[in-house]
């Protein structure tokens, strides 16, 4: 990925070297505009600066079900694997194998129910035709 700055080189002192920069510049826009590939705008190019664990924090407060979906699957393969591990109750085993199934599902329906909205808050408002017109 090569990135471009608007800003060129930072010595702006040298017209010469800033001029060829910008003639490099147009140069590879026109040859990628082309072939369809933009350039990576620079505000883009450097990453995210907030941490990983506010990324996590604000993820599973935006859709609190997913995590306590996951917590419950985890809890259920735990539960049974120690009931599995120590052969007394296999109706408890089947239980804790039916809650993991039941809680995964419920998982997956609140992501792809949490992926449909957060679309469609950004989409907008759709607009509906007129009454009467083809």
């Amino acid at each position: 990925f090569q990135i471009m700055a608007d800003s060129g080189p930072h010595d702006f002192r040298d017209h010469k070297a800033h001029m060829q920069w910008q003639t490099e510049k147009n140069d590879w826009i026109k040859q990628n505009a082309q072939k369809g590939v933009p350039s990576i705008p620079i505000d883009m190019a450097g990453g995210s600066t907030a941490s990983s664990s506010s990324v996590v924090l604000q993820k599973a407060l935006s859709n609190p079900i997913v995590p306590a979906g996951m917590l419950a699957t985890t809890g259920c393969l735990v539960g049974m694997l120690v009931s599995a591990l120590r052969r007394q109750h296999s109706m408890r085993t089947q239980w804790f194998m039916r809650g993991r199934i039941f809680f995964q599902g419920l998982t997956v329906v609140a992501m792809v129910s949490g992926a449909w909205v957060a679309g469609n808050a950004h989409a907008g408002p759709a607009v509906k035709p007129a009454m009467g017109h083809k």
